[in-house]
């Protein structure tokens, strides 16, 4: 998934739980932190791993409980955002678990309409796994939007700047 993607829909959902648009918007950000890893020239490597990401967030809680340094709802979205990264890159090789598990895992899912001599659903459901590598490349081209993400991210986005211009116009 593209990093516009990462971002758009943990904001849209972090609007929808309630949270105001300056606090949504920089914790948005941290659903792209995961591909970081492509500037190592290693893409989808120990940051796509629920294990890592779980104790690098409890390392965080426990430091922000010890220091006062955010509340722990914020360190709890903070966690659910990257995490959204790592589900929603589930369509493709991700080390989901490493190191507990030192295979990627990629999963499809799918159900299909069937019309014609009458009416049908097709289920197809795929796992697959390979085992983990972290290789590094001489480069990475990575699209930073495709046409189907920036059109999702459009439909995601206008009900916020809908809000955001109604909100204007009332204290105006």
């Amino acid at each position: 998934m593209e990093p516009l993607v990462h971002f758009a829909l943990p904001l849209a959902a972090l609007l929808m739980l309630g949270v105001e648009l300056k606090t949504a918007a920089p914790l948005a950000l941290l659903g792209i932190l995961p591909d970081m890893d492509a500037l190592l020239l290693i893409h989808r490597s120990f940051s796509h791993s629920f294990v890592v990401l779980g104790l690098l967030f409890l390392v965080i809680l426990l430091i922000t409980e010890r220091f006062r340094f955010a509340p722990p709802k914020f360190v709890a979205l903070a966690f659910l955002v990257v995490a959204s990264h790592i589900v929603l890159d589930l369509g493709s090789l991700t080390p989901i678990l490493w190191p507990i598990y030192p295979y990627d895992v990629s999963l499809k899912i799918a159900i299909n309409l069937v019309l014609g001599n009458g009416v049908g659903l097709t289920p197809s459901f795929k796992l697959t796994e390979t085992p983990t590598e972290f290789i590094k490349v001489t480069g990475i081209d990575y699209p930073l939007f495709t046409e189907e993400g920036l059109l999702l991210t459009v439909v995601l986005l206008i009900p916020v700047l809908y809000n955001l211009a109604r909100i204007k116009t009332v204290k105006a």
